[in-house]
């Protein structure tokens, strides 16, 4: 049954040339180790993004964390600025918005599939299906405004505010003419 699922049988059906091109690509990324300056980093950023360019490879979160011997996690830790400097999360944050670029570009040429760059971007790139609820209902609360005159109506002294209902409601006109 493992054989005929979707998802393995993916795998199962790649060509061993294709397996054969895309770990050795992996392997030389892999094989760089690991930077340990902020200009290391950059530096391996931009080769691992021309590497991308020349390889069989494509710009992905997870060949970005290989190519600096990271987890994800740590890139996600970078990108937010946590554990590293600020230089490094500028780094971390212009890849990632390298990597999303491509996608995108791939999707609107129709190279990929929009559930698919819509996953990945989801998966890498945090982005979410998210509707505001506070945005979609209208604000009817309505202001209520004293004048000066109106203040010692009420006591403020004592320890029950008013209520609403005592408050006198005062329309647009007459505000603009108090002022």
């Amino acid at each position: 049954m493992a054989k005929n699922s979707y998802p393995q049988r993916q795998i199962d059906d790649l060509e061993p040339s294709t397996v054969q091109e895309i770990v050795s690509s992996l392997k030389q990324l892999h094989d760089r180790g690991k930077p340990t300056t902020d200009e290391e980093i950059k530096q391996r950023i931009d080769e691992y993004f021309s590497f991308c360019q020349s390889s069989s490879i494509r710009p992905g979160i997870e060949s970005l964390c290989m190519a600096l011997h990271i987890s994800r996690t740590t890139l996600f830790n970078w990108n937010n600025g946590t554990n590293c400097s600020e230089k490094c999360q500028e780094y971390v944050q212009s890849a990632k918005a390298f990597i999303g670029a491509f996608i995108e570009q791939a999707m609107l040429g129709g190279k990929i599939s929009p559930p698919s760059g819509i996953f990945l971007m989801k998966n890498w790139l945090s982005y979410k299906d998210a509707i505001s609820i506070e945005e979609s209902i209208p604000n009817k609360e309505e202001k209520r405004i004293l004048t000066a005159a109106e203040l010692p109506k009420f006591n403020l002294f004592d320890d029950s505010p008013p209520s609403c209902e005592t408050l006198p409601q005062l329309g647009i006109e007459e505000v603009e003419h108090d002022i």
